[in-house]
Parts: structure tokens; C-alpha cells; sequence
């Protein structure tokens, strides 16, 4: 078995706290008037707010990135500490669809492939055309956005040798507990809940799992991807903080209570 990649996995939460940081100083520049009237209008409403979150969460096929949006949202000021609980709360039910994609067709988004231009653009045309170019934050958000992407796309590849070797029988013979702890802490480890899921489908299809121990360890990957919003919190505002643990107790009590 390959040896994980531990300088590979550092370097991306390098890449994912800058990209994080950058996405923020940009928006503050970003947010005027208008735009943070647009932001709320469309988040003030609670119900629009969770209806926002599922859609946006269905279509990119990520909740994290979701969430890590929100953040640097409220980082910046730009939406209140309630409306992003809102859209956080629709990216929970938006990645059900996640799931059941994954069950059946075993795909999922690539957003790697947009890293490549987003820094490309970005970086280039913060060089090259400096501080007074009209949409010179843009391009810093968009930098931010692919550094943030190539952070992630970092630490989960340094991890993808733990992910394909990993067997699940050892767990035979405990407890739901255990099983929900062991989901939640690898999917924390390896920054995918869909790489979790598959893992627990295949063992649920070789009859090494029972139905109720699969669903415990689904579960337990719902409560280990809040990890990266922790993550995206750790050097944010108070608000920013009080997002990311908001959203970790959700999903810790209503995988609790699953």
C-alpha cells in the first residue's frame, strides 16, 4: 500500500485557508449596495432561503462548497448570521440528492476541473493588470475560489491510498455507535462523504454490512463533512464562527437522533 501523502495533505490546508481569506477581502470589496440588497432580498425570506440552499447544493453537487460559500459570505458581512443558518440548513437537504446520485449512477461533480481557470484568470489578471482594473476583486475572488478548490481537490487526493484500502469488516460485531463514529471520523480524514458512501455501498453489496450498519455509517459521514466548514471558520469572525458550529450541532443532533 502507497504511503499517504502528509506533506500533500498540509499544502492543501495551506491552499484551502488562503483560498478561504482571499475569497473574503474580495467580497468585502465587491459588496456594494446593490449587491448585498440582491443577497438578502433573496435570503431574508427563511423558507427561500432553505429552497436556495437545496437547489444550489443539487446542482453542484456539494454541500461543503455550499457552506464555505455562506461563509465567506457572513465573513464579509454581506448576509446575516440567520439567512446563511437557512441556506446551510436547504445544503443539508440538497445533499440527499448527492446521495442518491452517487447510489445510482456513481458520479459526481468534478470541480477540480475548474481550478485551472479560475487560478489561470485570476492570478494572471492580478498580475498583469493590476489594482486599478474594474474588476480586479473579481478576479481575487475568483484566485480565491480555484486556491480553495485545489486545497481540498489536495487533502482529499493525499488521502485517496487510505480510502481504497480501507475494509470495513474489521467493524463486524460492534455496535451503531461505532460504526457512526468510524463514518464521521474517515470522512473528516479524506474530505469526502461520497468516497464514504461508496465504500459503505460496495461493503453493503458484498453482504459485509447489514442495511443498519451502512445507514449508521452514512450518517456518521453527514456529521464528518461539517469539518470543512469548521475548518473555513477557524480564522473567520465570531459570526463566521457561530455559522460553522450552528451547522456541526444540526447535523450532530439530527444524526443523533437518526
Amino acid at each position: 500500500m502507497e504511503k499517504i501523502e502528509y506533506w500533500k495533505f498540509i499544502a492543501g490546508l495551506g491552499f484551502f485557508l488562503f483560498g478561504m481569506t482571499r475569497m473574503e477581502e474580495a467580497l468585502k470589496e465587491l459588496a456594494g449596495r446593490s449587491f448585498k440588497r440582491f443577497l438578502r432580498h433573496y435570503t431574508t425570506n427563511h423558507f427561500l432561503s432553505i429552497i436556495n440552499g437545496a437547489l444550489t447544493t443539487a446542482v453542484l453537487q456539494s454541500s461543503s462548497v455550499v457552506t464555505l460559500m455562506i461563509l465567506a459570505f457572513v465573513g464579509a458581512e454581506i448576509i446575516t448570521l440567520g439567512n446563511a443558518l437557512g441556506i446551510i440548513l436547504g445544503a443539508n437537504l440538497g445533499t440527499t440528492f448527492t446521495g442518491w446520485v452517487v447510489a445510482s449512477l456513481g458520479f459526481k461533480m468534478d470541480l477540480e476541473a475548474l481550478v485551472l481557470p479560475l487560478i489561470g484568470i485570476g492570478c494572471s489578471g492580478l498580475v498583469f493588470l493590476g489594482p486599478r482594473f474594474r474588476f480586479y476583486h473579481f478576479l481575487a475572488f475568483m484566485a480565491g475560489l480555484g486556491f480553495l478548490f485545489m486545497g481540498l481537490d489536495f487533502m482529499k487526493s493525499s488521502m485517496e491510498t487510505l480510502s481504497q484500502s480501507v475494509s470495513l469488516e474489521f467493524l463486524a460485531g460492534w455496535g451503531a455507535f461505532a460504526y457512526l463514529l468510524f463514518g464521521a471520523g474517515f470522512t473528516a480524514l479524506i474530505q469526502s462523504s461520497s468516497a464514504t458512501m461508496m465504500i459503505t455501498l460496495s461493503a453493503l453489496n458484498a453482504d459485509i454490512l447489514t442495511l443498519h450498519q451502512a445507514a449508521a455509517l452514512v450518517i456518521g459521514a453527514d456529521l464528518g463533512t461539517t469539518v470543512t466548514a469548521l475548518l473555513g471558520a477557524a480564522q473567520g469572525t465570531p459570526t463566521k464562527k457561530r455559522v460553522a458550529m450552528a451547522h456541526f450541532l444540526f447535523n450532530l443532533v439530527t444524526d443523533l437522533l437518526a
